[in-house]
């Protein structure tokens, strides 16, 4: 699996780069969908209708993404681990709920770990499950000033 994950976690990368749904999704097997949890989120989507409106709504919220995996390692049975430093820019006009947002033209970054399941399907290797984990805030914080600090 990890020549062909490699090429579709590039894929999934420039599909973020272009922040729409569409080749985000293409890189996923809807038919077979079963978890996706992002950092930010306070809970697992478990059906592809709500994940999919997850990513309609960050079209709407950013203007720039950026993602680098590195440290991939295939487990065996569909699933990988790896690491993901990514970065986002919001739009200057983002809204939620009829109100600007509170990260409205501002920028981020950050780091999390990531647990994926993948399966061949008849495109080839797609996404069927997706967990980010960030580290313990006092161990993630220690990493934010030791990165400051060099």
């Amino acid at each position: 699996m990890s020549a062909d994950l490699t090429g579709l976690l590039e894929q999934y990368t420039a599909a973020w780069a272009g922040i729409v749904t569409g080749p985000i999704a293409a890189c996923w097997a809807p038919e077979r969908f079963s978890f996706y949890k992002a950092e930010e989120v306070p809970r697992f989507f478990t059906a592809w209708d709500e994940v999919e409106a997850y990513w309609r709504a960050n079209e709407a919220l950013h203007e720039a993404v950026r993602l680098n995996f590195s440290g991939v390692r295939d487990l065996g049975f569909g699933l990988a681990v790896a690491r993901m430093d990514w970065f986002i820019r919001f739009r200057a006009s983002a809204q939620v709920g009829g109100a600007p947002f509170r990260h409205a033209g501002k920028a981020m970054a950050g780091w999390n770990h990531v647990l994926l399941r993948a399966e061949e399907t008849g495109h080839g290797l797609r996404f069927t499950g997706w967990s980010e984990t960030p580290d313990a805030a006092p161990l993630y914080l220690t990493e934010l000033y030791y990165r400051a600090a060099d």
